[in-house]
């Protein structure tokens, strides 16, 4: 969906970038339209059963946060089980590129319930991004 909204220059409505217009700004029209077109999209792609989370929302950040936050809990079962796969994985008998495609599909799993902090201050000294990326290798 990401790559959809970039395609069409509308990601700036999802990420909080471009902020909701004024009720007196000649562009308040042009603002709802695109709005409306960009919650057409996300409630559209969503799954069926997740309809009535956001069926009346207005706001379109609301429609992309609300899965985020119900579904981004950590999954400490599901960690284990990767890092354990990665850590047992052998090439056997899968040619060298099933071999590596099984190894990343491991790894971009288990990158999805990592995610690297950033500094913003510029003066980071504590290091926690070392460890994160540490941590991944």
């Amino acid at each position: 969906m990401s790559n959809a909204l970039l395609s069409k220059n509308k990601m700036a409505f999802v990420d909080g970038s471009l902020k909701k217009l004024d009720e007196s700004s000649p562009d308040q029209f042009a603002w709802r339209k695109c709005n409306s077109l960009v919650i057409t999209w996300l409630f559209n792609s969503l799954a069926w059963d997740l309809h009535d989370n956001v069926a009346y929302v207005d706001c379109f950040t609301d429609i992309w946060h609300d899965p985020e936050e119900s579904f981004s809990q950590r999954n400490t079962p599901r960690i284990f089980h990767l890092k354990r796969e990665l850590a047992l994985i052998r090439k056997d008998n899968f040619l060298i590129s099933a071999y590596f495609t099984k190894l990343k599909s491991l790894w971009d799993e288990l990158s999805v319930y990592f995610q690297i902090p950033s500094c913003t201050c510029g003066s980071c000294t504590w290091g926690a991004t070392k460890e994160f990326m540490a941590d991944k290798e």
